[in-house]
């Protein structure tokens, strides 16, 4: 995937999605300035002498998953064994239960095993296999034809488990009592897999911050983070943003050996001076997918001020990049950038009440979203839509409007 050379090519590079192969990274990934929150998990994770459990803190579109694998491709694999998966893969994000989740967890430590060939105690594999199957309510029928499908059981059950609410049903009405045996066990897979390896197993939870509901999300860590911290070995839970901003967070930090955050790189300094690190940051992302060729002048800037935002300068360009081949255009012109943001734009503008308008324009004016009261839940609907976007400079982190957005603030402003 090289750097493009066409409006076609540039439309296909322009994609949302986080990096994950050697080729991507190789070709589009950008260092972010100063010490990354990934270089302070892998300092941590390779100096601990016990099991810590961290918190990975980032808006949506800030770059948490690339962010993430880059962190499994940088940490010692001759003293490691990083589990990274998505729960997204596994679970149902509408019905989701942390009954569920442990499930999914020991499934995913169970198949590192099988997969890197590590010889479990029979006991301890024997005695996991059946509890598995006891919860889930697995016949041997369903086994037998998984193995002609050539699907182990761990595979059998999530399967199972994503599709079926009734499997779901049974497997919390099992587990209403039991979730200490089910954490035990877990703890003996991965206690004999670092055994057995001579290596220690660090595991990677992405996208729970993008639970479908923000109660869901309150639910699973303000009313489960003490069974978060018990497998026994290191973890780290993506953690939605939003919440930090509750008074309940600080009951939950401190359960945890340390928040990460990641967020968004900044154009603006918080004084209104010109971040000039981030504007380079946001520069090398878009030069190292698109020939500077194919963009007309201050086009680039232009996007870059209007957005200032990772995801959605990526998502701008597509459309830009759309818009400029339909019209048989060479290059990319301020006015195809002004429409992939006017059709963004209108999009959030239609989703605002009055209440999410008024509460902006506070934020406009004060640089602060962090608040208790009332108003609370709304300013968090606000983080949590990226309507609202959260910084920081030498000067400490801040809250500001979506760039995006700014054209809209007069029009709010007068309206009755």
């Amino acid at each position: 995937m090289p750097r493009a050379k066409n409006l076609r090519e540039a439309y296909n590079n322009f994609y949302v999605e986080p990096l994950r192969s050697d080729q991507e990274f190789a070709e589009f990934y950008v260092e972010r300035p100063g010490i990354s929150p990934m270089i302070d998990l892998k300092d941590r994770i390779e100096i601990a002498d016990r099991e810590e459990k961290y918190l990975f803190l980032g808006f949506r579109g800030s770059g948490k998953s690339t962010e993430l694998y880059r962190l499994e491709a940088a940490i010692d694999e001759n003293r490691f064994i990083v589990v990274n998966y998505s729960i997204r893969d596994d679970l149902n994000l509408s019905d989701f239960d942390f009954r569920d989740f442990f499930v999914s967890m020991a499934l995913k430590v169970y198949d590192v095993a099988l997969a890197k060939g590590i010889p479990l105690h029979p006991d301890i594999e024997n005695d996991f296999l059946d509890f598995a199957k006891s919860i889930t309510k697995i016949t041997e029928e369903e086994v037998a034809r998984g193995k002609k499908a050539e699907l182990s059981i761990s595979k059998i059950i999530g399967f199972k488990l994503s599709r079926e609410a009734t499997t779901r049903q049974i497997l919390r009405e099992k587990l209403d009592q039991k979730i200490s045996d089910l954490i035990q066990r877990l703890n003996w897979l991965i206690i004999d897999i670092e055994d057995k390896s001579r290596k220690k197993l660090v595991i990677v939870v992405d996208d729970l911050d993008k639970l479908a509901r923000g109660q869901q999300s309150e639910n699973f860590f303000y009313k489960n983070y003490q069974l978060l911290i018990e497998p026994s070995c290191f973890v780290i839970y993506t953690f939605p943003i939003p919440l930090a901003f509750n008074p309940q967070y600080e009951n939950v930090r401190h359960a945890f050996t340390a928040d990460v955050v990641l967020l968004q790189m900044p154009i603006w300094k918080r004084n209104g001076e010109k971040h000039e690190a981030g504007r380079k940051f946001y520069r090398d992302v878009i030069s190292k997918r698109i020939d500077p060729e194919l963009l007309e002048e201050s086009v680039l800037k232009y996007a870059i001020e209007s957005t200032g935002k990772l995801t959605e300068l990526v998502e701008v360009m597509k459309e830009a990049s759309l818009n400029a081949y339909r019209s048989g255009q060479k290059q990319i012109a301020k006015k195809d950038v002004a429409a992939a943001l006017d059709k963004l734009r209108m999009t959030f503008d239609r989703t605002l009440t009055e209440a999410h308008k008024k509460k902006l324009l506070e934020i406009n004016s004060c640089k602060e979203a962090r608040e208790e009261g009332p108003d609370s839940v709304l300013t968090r609907e606000l983080l949590f839509s990226l309507t609202a976007v959260e910084y920081e400079d030498d000067e400490g982190r801040w809250c500001e409007i979506n760039p995006m957005l700014l054209p809209l603030v007069e029009k709010w402003s007068q309206s009755p």
